[in-house]
């Protein structure tokens, strides 16, 4: 089973993160399936990864560039498919605000950050859920790129991850 596949199974919230890593992966070797296979694979030995391990995963990254060649995210943007994810975990958060009190005590005490991301944002960003799963990538691209990480920026995303953990322990 491919990590993507097992990821969307077991956690929601990681897969559509792991799946904006791969559009950043992707695009960052313009779109060249030839610079991912040594890029990525390069530096795995052969005992670690059998070659049909090896081939599965390249075809899917090869789906993926065609799926983004396809939706014309060659600059930016999500696949549909992950939007569509999304706007599933929206409209399950909208469902637990009204009739979900621990759900109601966990997205009140990121609300605040919500708030604050989304109107940094200058309007590209209206969705709670998506404020929530931009602030986890944020992190992680500034932990990638070795930036130090100040205090307050961590507790909001501690609280995006209890909104998004909460999301996808429930999400079906």
């Amino acid at each position: 089973m491919l990590l993507a596949d097992k990821k969307k199974q077991e956690n929601i919230s990681e897969y559509i993160i792991y799946m904006y890593q791969t559009e950043l992966l992707i695009r960052n070797f313009e779109f060249d399936i030839d610079k991912i296979k040594v890029h990525v694979f390069g530096n795995i030995p052969d005992n670690k990864m059998s070659p049909e391990t090896k081939e599965e995963i390249l075809n899917w990254y090869s789906k993926v560039i065609t799926d983004m060649t396809s939706e014309q995210l060659e600059k930016e943007g999500h696949l549909s498919y992950v939007q569509d994810e999304i706007q599933k975990l929206s409209d399950l958060s909208l469902k637990f605000l009204v009739e979900n009190e621990d759900y109601q005590a966990i997205f009140n005490m990121a609300r605040p950050a919500i708030r604050e991301n989304i109107i940094a944002s200058d309007g590209l960003v209206t969705n709670p859920i998506q404020a929530c799963l931009n602030g986890v990538f944020g992190l992680l691209i500034a932990r990638m790129n070795g930036r130090e990480i100040p205090d307050e920026i961590m507790t909001q995303v501690e609280q995006f991850g209890n909104v998004l953990s909460y999301l996808s322990q429930h999400y079906s």
